[in-house]
């Protein structure tokens, strides 16, 4: 039997199923009648697939014509054609199938309201994804009722309220949809900064990988990271076909207007840093009204932009009250620098480029600067900061937990930029910050926030303004770790491994995709500190009161180099 023959069977007896109704309330199974599912037919490598459905049987109750409705979403070519016969001619004329995915967990439940025809479908949400492939998770428990109204057609009961979208069974979602980045760049356009996208697994996904991208970045990156291409842009059809591994992308005279040689490069960079993921295209080839673009010269100014740029693979640490590097085994004190073992220095950072330097005083009250001649300097106070970190920038941040603002950023010339700069974030108001660090790229930082009784882990981009000073922070994207959290690093442009200290007790660190997968690492008795960055072979390292891990597979192995407060440049 093929693979791709056995994995159809597998997902027809997922979607095989029937159940009772009960009263006024009637359980909806996870996955409805559904009749067949075929190969897309086009590349066997996209994985794409097509499946049918089944339409209103004669007689069909109220809670089962909501139930079929709800699993005909599962079918989606012709636009939705089976789910609309579900509904009456008005409400099939305007319900939008394709606006956005709610994703469920348990069995949802149909419950009859207070007037005739009135019913509400109730389930627990885990995430919804919009027509552009965004995805938003809700915590545990988050659930939601769906509003219907039903009314008699020829004598046949049909939907003529219901909200647009589809509704999903989490295993279903999985078979249906899979993460896919799309790229913007940060303001310098130096580095590629992924947008982690859920696109549906049929026929048109690079037309809407492409749509997506003119439409701008993600909530928790907008303003944060730019686009090539400007306001405006657009496809001249919801089409990009892709022939002998090569898409097309036929864009409007608009999106051309004013723009550069250099603009065209980075464009065409854009599209190709996100197209080439699909397993079918290899090249890309702008046009405009189907002639193809003349990219030009770019200017020197242009480089290719980096994708998942690497941190240096030397980590800086404490030793003896001097700032260290730290490599493999070896402990190395950093030279130059003057003497700052009277500030009893503990969480040191290094910046990314350069041999700048930044720690806190062993009271955590002040935030110490060393620039590149050696020279420590205080460059902010407070009230238990929190470990610094420093952005590709030369911006150096920490929080304090002191100040009505907490977030504060140093820029690295303090004499021409000015001193500390209070950052606010209306959604941190009333949060106990234990963790800020920034990405790689600068564009973002993952913060690790307490509000009341509730830890979350939060990305959000970065706010500059035109001479790239910070001055904000975006609306975030919640992650939800199973492990709990005081710390959280970033591992890649698209994951981060979060932790609690605890020096007494095993910790079990998790790494966190940004497209929601996750790995437990094996427990560490009393980890109280922990490292990672970006790179090939940059090890993950962990700190307890006993010595330095380094982890291997899934192992934690011992170090003998002795530092304390190890941390990766950033």
């Amino acid at each position: 039997m093929t693979d791709l023959r056995r994995r159809a069977l597998v997902l027809l007896a997922l979607f095989l199923g029937t159940v009772a109704v009960l009263g006024s309330c009637a359980s909806i199974p996870h996955s409805g009648p559904v009749g067949s599912i075929a190969p897309d037919g086009q590349n066997e490598e996209s994985n794409t697939y097509t499946f049918d459905a089944i339409g209103p049987r004669a007689g069909a109750s109220p809670q089962e014509v909501i139930e079929g409705f709800y699993q005909a979403g599962i079918a989606a070519q012709d636009d939705f054609k089976v789910a609309r016969e579900f509904l009456t001619p008005e409400a099939a004329g305007t319900w939008k199938g394709s606006v956005s995915t709610r994703v469920y967990d348990a069995a949802p439940s149909v419950v009859t309201g207070s007037k005739t025809g009135d019913y509400s479908i109730q389930f627990e949400m885990l995430s919804t994804v919009d027509e552009h492939g965004v995805m938003t998770r809700q915590p545990a428990n988050t659930s939601q009722a769906l509003p219907l109204s039903l009314l008699k057609v020829d004598n046949e009961w049909r939907i003529s309220r219901v909200p647009d979208g589809t509704l999903l069974e989490q295993s279903n979602f999985s078979v249906q949809f899979s993460a896919h980045s799309i790229y913007f760049y940060d303001p310098g356009f130096h580095y590629a900064v992924p947008d982690i996208r859920w696109f549906p697994k049929r026929a048109g996904l690079p037309a809407s990988m492409v749509e997506a991208i003119l439409a701008g970045p993600a909530p928790y990156l907008k303003n944060a990271v730019v686009s090539a291409f400007s306001e405006g842009s657009s496809l001249v059809r919801s089409s990009v076909p892709v022939e002998s591994n090569k898409a097309v992308v036929d864009l409007t005279p608009l999106s051309f207007s004013d723009a550069s040689d250099t603009t065209r490069h980075l464009m065409q960079q854009q599209l190709e840093l996100t197209l080439t993921q699909v397993g079918a295209v290899r090249d890309v080839v702008m046009t405009e009204d189907q002639r193809e673009v003349k990219l030009g010269v770019p200017g020197a100014g242009f480089v290719p932009a980096e994708i998942n740029p690497s941190v240096p693979d030397t980590q800086i640490a404490i030793s003896n009250n001097m700032l260290v590097y730290y490599q493999g085994n070896s402990v190395v004190p950093v030279g130059g620098v003057q003497d700052i073992s009277a500030y009893g220095p503990i969480y040191p950072a290094m910046s990314p480029s350069g041999n700048r330097y930044a720690f806190l005083n062993a009271s955590r009250s002040k935030l110490v600067a060393v620039n590149d001649k050696g020279n420590a300097q205080v460059v902010a106070t407070g009230t238990d900061l929190v470990p610094p970190s420093l952005d590709a920038s030369g911006w150096t941040w920490t929080v304090d937990h002191g100040a009505p603002t907490q977030v504060l950023a140093v820029p690295a010339d303090i004499a021409k930029d000015g001193r500390v700069r209070p950052i606010a974030a209306e959604w941190l108001k009333d949060s106990h910050v234990s963790s800020l660090r920034v990405s790689r790229d600068g564009t973002r930082a993952v913060i690790v926030a307490k509000h009341g009784d509730t830890v979350s882990v939060n990305i959000s981009g970065i706010l500059r303004d035109s001479e790239g000073f910070p001055r904000g922070f975006a609306k975030p994207m919640r992650l939800y770790p199973s492990v709990p959290v005081s710390r959280a690093v970033w591992d890649s442009d698209s994951s981060v491994i979060v932790m609690q200290a605890d020096a007494d007790a095993p910790v079990t660190a998790e790494r966190i995709t940004l497209s929601g997968g996750s790995k437990e690492f094996l427990p560490l008795l009393g980890m109280t500190g922990l490292s990672a960055g970006a790179g090939e072979r940059r090890w993950v390292y962990a700190e307890t009161p006993d010595g330095i891990y380094s982890r291997t597979g899934n192992t934690w192995h011992e170090q003998d180099g002795k530092a304390r407060y190890l941390s990766y440049p950033g």
